[in-house]
């Protein structure tokens, strides 16, 4: 199914490190993205992702991440929001759309993606979905789609400006394999890419440099996160603790080009009640690593 929409702004880091001044950024201003950021972070859109918030309130999280982690940009989750699945009184309004996206805007964070949402083929419910990421000014949904359901997510997709980014998943569920985010992704309109959540390519056994440099312009999205075993339900801990091998996975991510308005999500499990300091000590090597020639 081929999308109408139009392709996502996309840079080579190399090339966006050559962008200077003005020009540097104007280039990032109509994203709403931070120059100082991204420009910390080698044109990578670094944020976080909201499930590392998931014990604090919405309005002391949005001032840990611009005071404390010195960022601009988040995944909203359900523990920020509500947009799908659990009870009915549980979901989100537009009002409460509005209102969320109104304290992001004060607090100057933009909400990249949401995510991640198992999905089947449920119209209205999945039409409310798409509504409420409009009003939240969301243009990433970050996805685990039913096998008989990307069809019609991909018609709301185009409908609604949004993208959709194919969430792999741990070992023994849906898209536990990167090979299966691909068969997916394959013959998909613009608007069909990957969110490639490094713990679950690890606890897979597979390479997430690999995947990086395999999906290129498709990947919408990384949660970033190292994870201590590939046991299914590892901890979710620092940068460089774990498997990853962060001096590969940041080189690819050095090399390869990837859309500018992508959502990489810095993801901490560890200690729910005191994300900061680890999460801290994960930017700074990501920096590092981001930085090198």
């Amino acid at each position: 199914m081929k999308s109408s929409s139009t392709t996502a702004p996309k840079v080579h880091r190399r090339r966006f490190l050559q962008l200077g001044g003005i020009a540097f950024a104007g280039s990032l201003s109509g994203l709403g993205i931070s120059a100082d950021s991204q420009s910390r972070f080698s044109g990578l859109p670094m944020g976080v992702h909201g499930a590392s918030f998931r014990q604090f309130g919405i309005e002391e999280t949005l001032r840990i991440i611009v005071e404390e982690l010195e960022l601009n940009e988040i995944e909203l989750t359900t523990a920020q929001i509500r947009l799908h699945g659990g009870p009915e009184s549980e979901l989100a309004s537009l009002d409460d759309a509005r209102s969320l996206r109104g304290l992001l805007t004060n607090a100057g964070v933009r909400a990249t993606a949401y995510g991640f949402v198992p999905m089947g083929i449920d119209h209205e419910s999945n039409t409310r979905v798409f509504q409420l990421l409009r009003e939240l000014e969301v243009s990433i949904l970050t996805v685990i789609p039913a096998e008989n359901a990307l069809d019609h997510l991909e018609e709301l997709a185009d409908r609604y400006a949004v993208r959709l980014a194919i969430h792999n998943n741990a070992p023994g569920r849906a898209f536990d394999s990167m090979e299966q985010v691909f068969q997916a992704i394959e013959g998909r309109g613009e608007n069909v890419g990957a969110c490639v959540d490094v713990g679950n390519v690890l606890r897979s056994g597979e390479d997430p440099a690999a995947a990086i440099r395999h999906l290129g312009e498709k990947v919408f999205g990384i949660h970033l996160k190292d994870v201590s075993s590939r046991s299914v339900d590892s901890d979710v801990i620092g940068l460089g603790e774990g498997l990853l091998d962060t001096e590969e996975f940041f080189a690819a991510l050095r090399e390869t080009e990837l859309p500018l308005d992508m959502a990489c999500s810095l993801e901490y499990l560890a200690r729910p009640t005191d994300p900061v300091p680890s999460m801290l000590r994960s930017l700074a090597l990501a920096e590092d690593l981001l930085n090198r020639q």
